[in-house]
């Protein structure tokens, strides 16, 4: 049974909140296309998740005996096939519907939290490695300090923690790269409805890590079969 651990909260950045707890969704719909993980708006395909799936695995160097957190798991694309790798795994998401995908039945080893990144309550140093994959977008830096140090209270000493999938800034125009593409760029700007959310300077974020108090913050080029490699970054956290 999920845990609904979600309270109400004054932020800045309500935006993504509302449009993921509200977004509908079909439980016939790819799950790619449930969670927008797409290529001119067609999902991906099993081949290329399959890719980016070993990549997580291969960085965080998985094991048997890992306790994981999936932090902004959506409908479990890495918490299902990573709960069969490891000891434990404690799937976060805003959306309920979303998470419903995950079947504690199925995965015995998951516990499933419905609960906002920005506020939600996890036990202290109880996870060796963690991920949090193409969600750092739907908030902004403010948050994200706080998210770092959720992430950081939670992690066992020396824990790896991946957030994956950053928009780089630096980047931002090899993403909008068409005329018309920057044209829509800029409306969503003007008109406070963001396409895809936050785009992040990579050095802000390691040091936003080292305030925090993270050993370690590494960068991470992404590897060029990855669909987002030409405008995204990853970013690994060391406890």
């Amino acid at each position: 049974m999920a845990h609904n651990i979600m309270t109400s909260i004054k932020s800045e950045n309500n935006y993504w909140a509302h449009y993921w707890t509200t977004k509908q969704m079909s439980v016939n719909d790819d799950p790619q296309k449930q969670v927008e993980r797409t290529v001119n708006k067609m999902p991906i395909d099993q081949q290329k998740w399959a890719f980016t799936l070993k990549e997580i695995e291969r960085v965080l160097n998985l094991t048997a005996s890992d306790t994981f957190l999936d932090l902004c798991a959506g409908n479990g694309m890495i918490a299902r096939p990573f709960a069969l790798k490891c000891r434990e795994l404690t799937a976060v998401d805003i959306s309920d519907v979303l998470l419903k995908n995950i079947d504690e039945d199925i995965y015995p080893t998951v516990t499933v939290i419905v609960g906002d990144a920005r506020n939600v309550s996890l036990p202290a140093e109880a996870f060796s490695k963690g991920v949090m994959y193409a969600a750092l977008q739907y908030f902004n830096e403010r948050e994200a300090i706080g998210i770092f140090n959720t992430i950081y209270k939670s992690m066992k000493p020396g824990g790896l923690f991946l957030i994956g999938d950053i928009p780089d800034i630096d980047r931002l125009f090899a993403f909008y790269n068409k005329p018309e593409w920057v044209t829509a760029y800029f409306d969503s700007v003007r008109n406070g409805i963001p396409a895809v959310g936050t785009w992040f300077k990579k050095e802000i974020l390691v040091k936003m890590a080292k305030y925090i108090g993270f050993g370690n913050a590494e960068i991470i080029s992404q590897q060029p079969e990855l669909i987002n490699s030409h405008c995204r970054f990853d970013l690994l956290l060391t406890k």
